[in-house]
């Protein structure tokens, strides 16, 4: 009876230390299929070199932002839509 006690008491602590949260990313970034995190899309983020140039957008998916132009994953020009 004991050890089904300790073996419990065992099982108990070890699922109250394992995190439930499946989101291996900071808040304010978004998990891509690949497994890499990149911040999310917010209006003047382009200014902030430091985070990169792809970007995850609510609508639009992964942007990029090169040389003061967004892109869409197919390379196309979005510009006019996330401004």
């Amino acid at each position: 009876m004991k050890k089904k006690i300790l073996l419990l008491a065992i099982f108990i602590t070890v699922i109250s230390q394992t995190s439930c949260d499946n989101d291996p990313c900071d808040e304010g970034y978004t998990q891509l299929d690949n497994g890499v995190c990149v911040p999310d899309y917010i209006v003047g983020i382009e200014q902030n070199s430091e985070l990169g140039n792809v970007f995850f957008h609510q609508e639009l998916g992964v942007i990029t932002y090169k040389n003061g132009i967004w892109f869409d994953r197919n390379n196309l020009i979005i510009k006019n839509i996330i401004d």
